[in-house]
């Protein structure tokens, strides 16, 4: 295969990744505290890796400037889906030796800090200097139950879709991705 046609197979799949990113997080967005993202960037990262998966979750974080107004959240989200994509990738061994339990782990523990990055985020955009953790104090505790419900949700969502997502999509890359 020519790599010019390699290089636009690539180029398809990244766009098709991202316009999924961006449908997930739409067709789930009535269900508060429950999202799709973090399932498909770290399905995406150890089904094709970082070379995929690292350009579509900035694609997909730039999309997201042009759908939703612009707040402290961007810098949260060119901060969060990024290291989502390069921990996974750094715990692909750790997530084959137990395709059900560190998937969920990893999921849990960066769903755990993602309610820390926004409050801290937040926070220094709206206080200066000490009131910077009383700020952030304030704002983490006030968003408390959403982090919580975020939590479980993505935990159970990656305990029970890694497995055959990844499956189906390893598949997928193998007939897309053949002869070259």
């Amino acid at each position: 295969m020519s790599k010019a046609k390699n290089a636009t197979k690539v180029i398809v799949l990244i766009a098709l990744l991202t316009a999924t990113l961006t449908g997930g997080k739409f067709a789930l967005s009535s269900i508060p505290n429950v999202e799709i993202v973090t399932l498909l960037v770290m399905v995406y990262t150890v089904v094709f890796g970082l070379k995929i998966s690292l350009p579509t979750v900035l694609i997909f974080v730039t999309l997201e400037i042009f759908i939703f107004p612009i707040n402290t959240w961007v810098v949260s989200y060119y901060v969060y889906w990024p290291m989502l994509a390069i921990i996974t990738w750094l715990c692909v061994k750790l997530i084959e030796k137990n395709k059900y339990l560190f998937p969920a782990i990893i999921a849990g523990v960066m769903t755990l800090f993602f309610g820390v990055l926004t409050s801290f985020v937040d926070a220094c955009f709206y206080a200066g200097g000490e009131e910077i953790l009383s700020m952030f104090v304030a704002i983490y505790v006030k968003g408390v139950t959403f982090f919580i419900i975020h939590f479980i949700s993505n935990v159970i969502v990656l305990a029970v879709a890694f497995v055959p997502l990844t499956k189906l999509l390893t598949k997928l890359k193998e007939r897309f991705f053949a002869n070259n």
